[in-house]
């Protein structure tokens, strides 16, 4: 299949596998694929999480704790599971439907061991996320179907990244001036336009 969006600045904007190219050449790749082979769309699942991690990275200093609440993170936890591997954050996936057995006996397997699991819809533990140790933290919203401002509005936090992979009306932002935005092509999915987010009362 062959994706395309409307054309930016005159030139037709294609679709590339970078993202997924960079995964599969990896070592980790074959800690990742059990989660992600489960989704009905791996390729669109892999590069939308991986978008995340190319756009928080620079705000993740290297060989200082920080922590990465994954919003709305799916049954598998992808998101959660994907910057375990590739980071050195602690994270933590936030959904309802989190597949626990599954997960603990993924953590087992691979040996995981920065990735933690809050079964729980976000509003429910925002404030016990809040009164973790301080550290720079860091929020994913990649499969959430929330309202990106009123999470933000609950949690401590410094940047966040999120893709309107499906509904842009609830998961980009209306209230804040993002620090970084536009239109991720080596992201497989209709779904491309992300925002990168500061919390400015925390700078």
């Amino acid at each position: 299949m062959r994706y395309v969006v409307p054309m930016i600045d005159g030139v037709d904007q294609q679709a590339n596998g970078d993202y997924l190219d960079r995964l599969m050449r990896r070592n980790s790749f074959a800690a990742l694929w059990p989660l992600f082979a489960k989704a009905t769309k791996p390729a669109k699942e892999l590069t939308e999480s991986y978008s995340a991690l190319v756009h928080l990275r620079p705000h993740m200093k290297q060989g200082s704790p920080c922590r990465v609440l994954h919003v709305g993170d799916g049954a598998h936890a992808r998101t959660g599971a994907l910057f375990a591997l590739k980071s050195e954050s602690e994270n933590i996936s936030i959904d309802p439907l989190l597949n626990l057995p599954l997960l603990e006996a993924w953590r087992s397997q691979f040996q995981i061991r920065h990735l933690s699991l809050r079964k729980a819809r976000i509003e429910h533990v925002a404030d016990e996320l809040n009164a973790l140790p301080e550290m720079p933290v860091l929020v994913t919203f990649v499969h959430a179907h929330l309202h990106v401002d009123d999470v933000l509005d609950r949690l401590r936090w410094d940047f966040a990244f999120t893709l309107a992979c499906c509904l842009p009306g609830h998961q980009l932002t209306r209230a804040r001036v993002p620090l970084d935005s536009g239109t991720d092509m080596s992201v497989l999915s209709e779904g491309r336009a992300y925002q990168v987010l500061a919390n400015r009362a925390r700078s």
